[in-house]
């Protein structure tokens, strides 16, 4: 055989490995054309390519620096380092080796991609929906770029993007790749929608393994092996919320681990969380197949994925099935859309029981509430002054501290309306980009009301100090089609009244569910008309909110919203249900764990 039949075949030979879902295997064999022809630009292009496909990114770097010595001018190289430095959280790096990319080669679609994917990390909004732009200008039909574009733009409350959701549903209901899971649950609260376009989704970018690591086998463990998959176990809202649970895991029937997508954080309540568990292990530099076989090799009975579908997804870890059990639990708001997610974690009203055809996965009910809470959660002993948060002293104060991509303009109308028929209100809202801000404003302006009559509050130190301030507020206003979750629960806890309005979606359904287990479902709107009738009612009757503010106040040591202990026994029932189904060689199939005390 000759030299270049010999690295021809073997460059064949890798790129079938790589289609076949193979990069290990793949990678050797560009080493081997690399040795034969260290100069034969596709293997190295395509020996980067595997080397990030396996979340090498170091080594990936020095691949790709060798490529550019040779190929100075090849803009494939400058962009596969952005992809490298993006990885390993040098975002201004990766911006630099992107723009040096489009430099060389502008219609460079996936670059553009990456660009505004990095901008919006950096949380350049406005530079970003450009960057989209750009991709939408090149390749019209790029996945996920028309919903990335549309999703920023609520992001700066720039509602220009608001009459594209009905273009939006036409296209998921064709089956088409136009927006991702979570930014399509801010557009509607269609369960049917939501399921199609998580199948599509995840049809496109984490399809099944062909082979599963878990093939059958009976561990017969003595404690239940669980595993938490998460890049929020920090300081972020799900980590907050499970911290409780973690720390009181019952260690004679449960054995905890976490597999942490980030790097451990070096603060005081990322060591709580660490502590929390019998294992906490930094998988964020290990392939998908890598995560995959740690998992099988420590015999996990039970897989729970808090990350769904939400920013930086490692859906393609549960796609090879290293795990008998397979759960979605409390990071995603929806349905996966995969078969090889088993369960997902609701209760009775984030999914009605008429609800589970929604839903891909089999439907666990807990009682009281899906949302679990750290009861040990401090609030600051100091309380300022409304006047030095720029609140009036006498003043009503609407909050909403929910993300700008939650605000829709049909609840901004009624926010408005809200702030024209109260005299001296204000709406307390979080801080947000700039341009969000002015946004805000400005269509506050247009809705007769004066821009100062909306107030942004400024980031805070700690939770602690944000949960002090929150107590402030007189009315937490919920958003819709897109609850408030963790903040809706924060609120409540300093008893603080939060008023919602339910609709279709797991994530339209939240705030109903955290009021009923606060004991104040009062508060629950039978519609926006009716959310609107009963903020007024509050705001202008004093005794009334004092009232609700007494009981909450009266339930916070008793309600089941609060009881982390109570949760933390629902949450290892529906776990040892599930785990005793597989042990029985029975598939997935929904139940509802029975309440205590």
């Amino acid at each position: 055989m000759k030299a270049t039949d010999s690295y021809g075949t073997l460059f064949n030979q890798g790129n079938a490995l790589m289609e076949l879902g193979r990069p290990a295997e793949a990678l050797g064999s560009y080493e081997c054309v690399l040795r034969l022809r260290p100069d034969f630009e596709p293997a190295l292009r395509a020996h980067a390519r595997a080397l990030l496909r396996l979340r090498r990114f170091e080594d990936a770097l020095t691949s790709i620096e060798r490529y550019r010595m040779l190929y100075p001018d090849r803009a494939e190289a400058y962009a596969g380092r952005g992809v490298a430095l993006f990885e390993l959280r040098r975002i201004e790096e990766a911006l630099e080796s992107y723009d040096r990319a489009i430099a060389l080669n502008p219609a460079l679609a996936v670059t553009h991609f990456h660009r505004a994917v990095a901008l919006t990390v950096q949380g350049a909004y406005a530079e970003a929906i450009d960057a989209y732009a750009r991709v939408l200008e090149i390749e019209p039909d790029c996945p996920w770029a028309l919903g990335a574009r549309a999703h920023l733009q609520l992001m700066l409350c720039d509602w220009s993007s608001w009459p594209q959701a009905q273009q939006l549903e036409s296209a998921i209901a064709h089956g088409e790749p136009v927006i991702i899971p979570l930014s399509l649950c801010a557009f509607t609260d269609s369960p049917s929608l939501q399921l199609q376009c998580a199948r599509t989704y995840v049809g496109k970018s984490f399809p099944r393994a062909p082979q599963a690591l878990w093939t059958g086998e009976r561990y017969g463990h003595d404690r239940i092996r669980v595993a938490y998959l998460s890049a929020d176990l920090r300081s972020h809202p799900v980590a907050y919320a499970l911290v409780g649970v973690l720390e009181r895991h019952d260690p004679r029937r449960f054995e905890i681990n976490a597999l942490s997508l980030r790097p451990q954080e070096d603060s005081p309540f990322g060591r709580r969380v660490q502590s929390a568990v019998e294992r906490f292990v930094d998988v964020q530099l290990h392939s998908d197949a890598e995560v995959a076989q740690l998992i099988r090799t420590l015999e996990i009975d039970v897989l729970v994925d808090l990350q769904g579908h939400t920013l930086g997804t490692r859906a393609g870890i549960l796609a090879r099935r290293a795990a008998p059990i397979q759960v979605n639990f409390l990071g995603f708001p929806a349905t996966m859309g995969a078969r090889y997610i088993d369960y997902i974690i609701a209760d009775d009203v984030v999914i009605p029981p008429s609800a589970d055809d929604g839903y891909a996965e089999q439907v666990v009910r807990l009682p009281h509430c899906y949302l679990p809470f750290d009861n040990r959660q401090s609030v600051a002993e100091w309380i300022p002054t409304r006047s030095e948060l720029g609140l009036p002293e006498k003043g009503f104060v609407f909050c909403a501290f929910n993300n700008t991509y939650k605000i829709t303009p049909p609840l901004f109308d009624i926010w408005m309306s809200l702030l024209r028929r109260t005299r001296a209100s204000v709406l307390w809202l979080r801080f947000a980009d700039r341009v969000a801000m002015a946004n805000l404003r400005r269509e506050a302006v247009a809705r007769d009301v004066g821009p100062e009559r909306l107030v942004f509050a400024e980031i805070m130190p700690g939770l602690a100090d944000h949960l002090a301030r929150l107590q402030l507020a007189d009315l937490f206003l919920d958003t819709l089609p897109y609850n408030a979750h963790v903040t809706a629960a924060h609120a409540l806890w300093t008893g603080v009244p939060v008023l919602t309005c339910p609709g279709r979606s797991f994530a339209a359904r939240v705030g109903a569910s955290l009021l009923r287990a606060a004991g104040v479902s009062q508060l629950i709107a039978r519609d926006l008309q009716h959310y609107e009738s009963l903020a007024i009612q509050l705001a202008s009757s004093p005794e009334v909110l004092a009232d609700v503010r007494a009981s909450l106040q009266r339930n916070r040591n008793s309600c089941a919203l609060f009881d982390t202990d109570r949760f933390r026994r629902a949450l290892e029932c529906a776990y040892a249900t599930m785990w005793q189904r597989a042990e029985e060689g029975k598939a997935p199939q929904g139940f509802a764990v029975a309440p205590s005390r």
